[in-house]
């Protein structure tokens, strides 16, 4: 990454040794000690590197003595005391004016002391995050692209390229739903009102989550658009729109996430309210590299493709839901994301799909 060099493809820039060490210290702000260490030691190389300009980094409030104390107090807190005194020995000899060396110093003899323990190391992200984030993945050969007609009556005289991806929850991806013009049209409505988007608490209350970093808008709109919008999303799922909630647009910027979750609610937060039985992704843009909706546990994600719409099914047959389809937004890394969502309530769906006890 310190090379411009994200998933095998190589951006036309880099970083600097300042730019590694400002991310090594949000790493172990972050309590991540380990990658911290990787990104130290790269900064470092790069540091030494540019000795000629060493002069300029210690104006900017980088001295080279700073790269140790970050050192030291990572080597701590990683249970490496021994390897940690002697680099700070070294450096109190080089800086020995320099007091903070001297407090962490007898922070680490303390520590050594009385034997602390060390930080426990993070989980490391589990190998089909990583993987199904990088590139598309689908858990099974045996499904299969077809022309829905059946899903509404007007199919039958404009069917729409389908992809089962799951039968087990139900999931489809539908390609070439959404028009070009109908996406500026979205877009521009959406434009302007933008705001940091919200989760909804335990307690009930709206609060913004700092593992979904994005920026929304509800479409409560009735116009023609809208009305052709609702009605594209009750021929793709033979469901009930009606009494839904209204579209919402999402944007994804560089770094923009959201992190795993479920869209079901669940009896204990439904109160007066309908549980969503379905969820409707429709994307609006194409991403460059990253952006894709993962769902860990399935195994299986879905990289923006615009125009197209992902469909899956929150509740299980017997109106219960699916741990299963806890599902993210995985970091975008070039471009923007622009998706709308589109959830249905189960109430309205009676007659559309009847719980079953069994299958």
């Amino acid at each position: 990454m310190a090379k411009g060099v994200l998933q095998d493809i190589h951006h036309n820039t880099s970083l600097d040794g300042m730019q590694c060490i400002t991310i090594a210290r949000h790493m172990v702000k972050n309590k991540d000690f380990i990658r911290a260490k990787e990104w130290l030691m790269v900064g470092l190389k790069m540091y030494e590197a540019d000795e000629e300009i060493e002069y300029i980094y210690s104006q900017l409030g980088m001295p080279l003595v700073d790269f140790y104390e970050l050192f030291v107090e990572i080597q701590d807190n990683l249970g490496l005391r021994f390897l940690a005194m002697s680099e700070l020995q070294l450096a109190i000899r080089n800086w020995p004016e320099k007091v903070s060396l001297q407090r962490a110093l007898s922070r680490l003899k303390i520590n050594i002391r009385i034997g602390k323990e060390s930080a426990k190391k993070k989980e490391k992200s589990k190998g089909v995050y990583k993987k199904c984030c990088s590139s598309e993945c689908r858990p099974t050969t045996k499904l299969y692209c077809l022309y829905n007609t059946t899903a509404s009556y007007f199919l039958r005289l404009a069917p729409l390229k389908m992809e089962l991806l799951s039968l087990d929850p139900y999931m489809v991806l539908f390609h070439d739903v959404v028009s070009d013009k109908d996406i500026v049209s979205i877009r521009n409505m959406a434009k302007g009102r933008l705001v940091r988007a919200v989760t909804v608490s335990k307690d009930g209350n709206y609060t913004e989550d700092p593992d979904r970093t994005t920026t929304g808008t509800w479409l409560v709109e009735n116009s023609k658009l809208i009305q052709r919008l609702s009605q594209l999303t009750q021929d793709m799922t033979n469901f009930e729109i009606h009494d839904t909630d209204p579209f919402q647009v999402l944007n994804y910027g560089i770094g923009g996430f959201y992190g795993i979750h479920l869209d079901f609610l669940g009896e204990a937060e439904l109160d007066n309210f309908s549980d969503r039985i379905a969820t409707a992704v429709f994307y609006l843009s194409d991403v460059p590299q990253g952006g894709a909706t993962i769902f860990p546990k399935l195994g299986l994600s879905v990289l923006p493709k615009k125009g197209s719409a992902l469909l899956w099914y929150n509740l299980d047959h017997k109106g219960e839901g699916d741990n299963r389809t806890a599902h993210s937004a995985c970091p975008t890394v070039v471009g923007s994301r622009w998706v709308m969502t589109k959830w249905i309530n189960e109430r309205e769906q009676i007659f559309r799909r009847p719980c079953l006890t069994s299958i």
